[in-house]
């Protein structure tokens, strides 16, 4: 268990130049924990409130929540983040900060979580080149390089047929997310397209399967829209010439739950603590965690992955409608590696991008070159489920579960809003809106913060929230 706990001597660099170097989950916590406070109604100070989760839903709620709500805060793994994984790897003498899960955001596909992060926890990020290749395993020349900075334009001409595939994806994505269209699949988008079939299958399909780590067979289920909203989301929209800026957080998305945990003052955050018990006896919930401790409160947000989520809602009486939901959110395996040797890269390093796709069979995945991306260190972050060959250089590894968002995912997701604070029971997390992104997670947690603490001090300094894709 591992209590974490804010001190008024403890500063935000401190904090950072502490997650900066691994240890930043020794260092912080909550200076509270919840109190006998009377039972309360929604919207009314000291309510207790326990949120099992600790991913970027379960720690913004908490953070959102603080300094009004007295909350427990129980994550099942031994530090907080979740998706927001972060690893410190010293690369030629120097310490670089890569994230294994969630990575890209911007202010155009993530607008709300862009200013949390640049604009009130004030953390630096690094800009990101994104641009890619498309090759096929065995075939040397590239079925598609797209332009890039320093890449002169004579050098993908001979990739035109594939740069005008490419382009009405995009035309047909803009239109899905015109007209907010979740149940088309992606099998019946490609198929309407106005293009080569021989495109198709070598092009636009591995495009859209890597870009969401699904085989090509798993990607045609896909809601189309959902599996090409945060590339397509920075065109939509006026200047949207202007808007395709991606950035990464200098130091690793755990930087950013750093920060945010960092500042708890009526938060109890308990790692190592997993969920395993839910009941409620009138007004009360009594929340049992792995360590056999019982935590009473007015209010229990729902704050982790379906499948865990499910067996701890299986236990309320007349749970059946959610649990029942809560099945119908598929997920598939995912593997992640970091390494510094080029094994999944093109065979000529002069059609090398920053998001480098590589189809073999059913499959299609993908290889991130931070030299290409960011041009500071020689690195590669692939996704390597069902490569051929292992990096000979690995560096570090990790493995998750990743969502298959069809249209009935996403029809899945009305349950739990109809749902929603339904005798105190709450729903956060990117499952629980749009597609899986620290955007749709953020929001989440804003929109059952707003219920509960409606005047906390941190939802004040988030201030007017920009508008968002990922809010109807």
């Amino acid at each position: 268990m591992t209590n974490y706990r804010s001190s008024p001597q403890l500063s935000r660099r401190g904090v950072l130049a502490s997650a900066g170097a691994g240890a930043a989950a020794a260092l912080l916590g909550a200076a509270g924990r919840p109190g006998a406070a009377e039972a309360a109604l929604p919207g009314r100070a000291g309510t207790r409130v326990v949120v099992i989760g600790g991913g970027i839903a379960g720690v913004a709620a908490a953070w959102l929540m603080d300094g009004y709500c007295n909350v427990t805060l129980l994550e099942a793994a031994s530090t907080l983040g979740g998706h927001n994984a972060t690893v410190q790897l010293d690369v030629d003498g120097r310490q670089v900060a890569v994230d294994l899960g969630a990575q890209f955001f911007g202010p155009a596909s993530h607008p709300i979580y862009h200013k949390l992060v640049t604009s009130v926890l004030q953390l630096p990020t690094v800009p990101n080149a994104l641009y890619n290749t498309v090759a096929q395993y065995g075939v040397q020349t590239p079925v598609m390089v797209s332009p890039s900075a320093g890449r002169p334009i004579t050098d993908v001409l001979p990739y035109l047929p594939g740069l005008q595939a490419i382009g009405a994806v995009m035309a047909g994505a803009k239109d899905l997310e015109t007209r907010q269209d979740w149940d088309t699949t992606v099998g019946e988008f490609v198929e309407a397209l106005a293009v080569d079939e021989t495109l198709k299958q070598s092009l636009v399909y591995p495009f859209v399967a890597s870009v969401n780590g699904a085989s090509i067979p798993q990607a045609k289920a896909f809601s189309a829209r959902a599996a090409l909203a945060l590339g397509v989301r920075p065109l939509v929209g006026d200047g949207a010439e202007q808007r395709t800026e991606y950035v990464n957080a200098r130091d690793g998305l755990q930087a950013v739950i750093a920060a945010l945990a960092g500042e708890f003052t009526t938060v109890t955050a308990l790692t190592n603590s997993a969920a395993t018990g839910l009941s409620r006896n009138g007004a009360l919930y009594r929340v049992v965690d792995a360590a056999g401790r019982v935590h009473v409160a007015e209010h229990v947000v729902l704050a982790l992955p379906p499948e865990p989520a499910t067996t701890l809602v299986a236990q309320l009486p007349g749970a059946d409608p959610l649990v029942r939901a809560y099945r119908r959110f598929g997920y598939m395996p995912a593997r992640i590696v970091v390494h510094r040797d080029p094994v999944y890269m093109p065979a000529a390093s002069t059609d090398w991008s920053s998001f480098n796709i590589l189809r073999d069979g059913d499959h299609a995945e993908a290889s991130i070159a931070f030299q290409q991306l960011r041009g500071d260190v020689t690195l590669y972050k692939s996704w390597a489920l069902n490569r051929r060959q292992e990096p000979e250089q690995l560096l570090a590894e990790t493995t998750f579960r990743h969502p298959v968002i069809t249209p009935d995912f996403i029809r899945a997701q009305s349950v739990l809003h109809s749902r929603n604070g339904c005798d105190g029971l709450w729903f956060a997390g990117s499952h629980v809106l749009d597609v899986d992104s620290q955007e749709s997670a953020l929001v989440t947690a804003i929109r059952v913060a707003a219920k509960l603490s409606p005047l906390s001090p941190n939802r004040r300094r988030l201030g007017t929230l920009p508008p968002s894709p990922v809010i109807p």
